[in-house]
């Protein structure tokens, strides 16, 4: 892949950074709301038309205020998501609640809906005639499932809608690569397993000592390999099969413009994944545990 390569078609820019203090490498918190537009204009104008977000990440409102300010609303793909269901009650009421207001705040249809938390998703194996009904009355496309690990997708192998799912995906993480997914419909995430892949800097004062040593380790081997780490992290990610999109998150403009920027892509970079001889417990690829104890 090289910069002649439009890569901006298989781009999904993420928004959780949007909306709170997101990303274990992110030591500056979120960016103002003047920011924030800056990197939406920047993405828009480079050809970038998907955007992922979700009720949880608080910034739902922000994207559906510059999509109005712009008039793209006929042109803008976008995904989002049913918040975590817990020990709700009525799941339909709530699902309908959560779908209404996210059309409400970003005032355009729906690509993908996906089921944020994973266990909420055995919902669509009990009750299909309800979620055939939801696609049938709302502006939503497709149904999807974001999932941490593989045993998540085969659970629903007997689902009659043809799901969409955001799957974990990077160098250190290949665990996905062999899943059965509709092709046109597999979103990567955690490219940058939230900038630790991408940034040698420090992380947060609360990160894990285990992800401190498995950051300087990893970095350590790219610059003994001659690798620039974000070149290296999208370029593997962009270049495989298993992913039709995949979602980036920056703090910046810069940042992005950056991405969209980088040297051309050697093939021959991609053997030397094998070279940095990682061995990674599959604990710490979940940032579901990264939280200190």
């Amino acid at each position: 892949m090289t910069k002649s390569q439009n890569i901006t078609e298989k781009i999904v820019l993420g928004t959780a950074q949007f909306g709170m203090d997101y990303g274990i490498a992110n030591v500056g918190g979120k960016p103002t709301k003047k920011e924030v537009f800056g990197i939406l204009d920047l993405a828009w104008k480079k050809g970038i038309r998907r955007f992922d977000t979700a009720p949880g990440y608080g910034s739902e409102t922000l994207l559906g205020e510059f999509i109005a300010a712009n008039g793209i609303q006929n042109e803008v793909i976008l995904l989002t998501k049913i918040p975590s269901l817990g020990n709700s009650s009525d799941y339909k009421q709530s699902i309908k609640t959560s779908l209404e207001l996210s059309l409400k705040n970003l005032g355009c249809t729906i690509e993908v809906l996906f089921f944020h938390n994973p266990v909420d998703s055995k919902l669509l194996l009990e009750y299909p005639e309800f979620f055939e009904k939801l696609l049938h009355d709302y502006l939503v496309s497709t149904l999807g499932v974001s999932v941490y690990k593989p045993e998540e997708i085969e659970k629903l192998s007997g689902c009659v809608f043809e799901l969409a799912f955001q799957f974990p995906f990077n160098i250190l993480d290949m665990r996905f690569k062999n899943m059965k997914m509709q092709q046109g419909k597999r979103y990567a995430r955690s490219v940058f397993l939230q900038g630790l892949l991408v940034s040698s800097n420090g992380l947060r004062p609360d990160a894990p000592a285990e992800l401190l040593n498995l950051q300087k380790e990893y970095h350590d081997r790219l610059a003994k390999h001659n690798l620039e780490p974000v070149s290296f992290a999208v370029s593997f990610t962009a270049s495989n099969d298993v992913v039709d999109y995949f979602l980036l998150g920056v703090d910046s403009a810069k940042q992005l413009d950056d991405i969209l920027n980088l040297d051309s892509y050697n093939q021959k970079d991609m053997v030397t994944i094998d070279k940095l001889s990682l061995n990674i417990h599959e604990y710490w690829l979940d940032p579901r545990n990264w939280s200190s104890k």
